[in-house]
């Protein structure tokens, strides 16, 4: 039996009217590039779109709220 924990899979989650919808699937190791790609889409769309990530049990780890200024992601998992 192979007890070696497993790397969860997290979610990215957009939100553009009111919802939030499933975007992709990313692990760990994605995080900082999917960030990074997620506030250029930010800011393309003229902030109208605000991204979470999330973990397998749905809980938010990271947010970037399209409404708060200044635009940055913040980090929920400390």
């Amino acid at each position: 039996m192979n007890t070696a924990a497993t790397p969860s899979t997290l979610q990215l989650k957009a939100n553009s009217r009111g919802s939030w919808a499933n975007v992709c699937s990313l692990n760990s190791a994605q995080v900082a590039n999917i960030k990074d790609a997620a506030l250029q889409l930010c800011l393309a769309a003229n902030c109208a779109v605000s991204f979470k990530i999330a973990d397998d049990h749905g809980t938010t780890l990271h947010s970037l709220d399209a409404r708060q200024q200044p635009l940055a992601w913040q980090d929920r998992t400390t």
